[in-house]
């Protein structure tokens, strides 16, 4: 047996879709978020739970990516803030790269109260779970009760 040598650090440097796209199965939630999470959890859907001036808010597809995560990986919001950290699928199903840095776990809370500054009926959290089947991708249907996609049942 000869010595395993690590390898140089520059290798980190490479892109989250370059380190994972070659390990992921064409089915994986990972990859339909990365291909798809433009899409489904596009920032202008979210604008009207924002303010118009203010400290920039984490971008709405990164924390409607870790929810989805979450809720199908199960564990806490402080778990699933971890996992976005330092687990490089959950950071390319996001579409960011490695250095991209994470965010405090209280952003995943749902407000106590429905509503928000401009009278929103919605929470972040309610359009993650209303269905939304006009944009499934083709191979995919909507999991109803949480508004995620999944892949259709293979025959056979």
């Amino acid at each position: 047996m000869s010595l395993g040598l690590t390898p140089p650090s520059a290798d980190l440097q490479r892109s989250t879709r370059e380190l994972c796209e070659p390990k992921l199965s064409a089915t994986s939630i990972y990859r339909l978020l990365a291909e798809q999470g433009h899409r489904l959890f596009a920032d202008e859907a979210f604008a009207d739970l924002f303010e118009d001036v203010g400290r920039r808010s984490v971008p709405p597809r990164i924390v409607a990516t870790v929810m989805v995560l979450q809720r199908i990986e199960g564990g806490s919001d402080r778990e699933a803030v971890d996992h976005f950290a330092f687990d490089l699928r959950w950071k390319y199903a996001a579409g960011v790269d490695l250095d991209y840095p994470a965010f405090v776990h209280t952003v995943l809370r749902q407000p106590g109260a429905p509503g928000n500054a401009r009278g929103a009926p919605a929470t972040r959290a309610d359009r993650l779970r209303a269905p939304r089947p006009h944009t499934a991708p083709r191979g995919h249907v909507p999991a109803q009760e949480t508004g995620v996609f999944r892949p259709r049942p293979s025959d056979g």
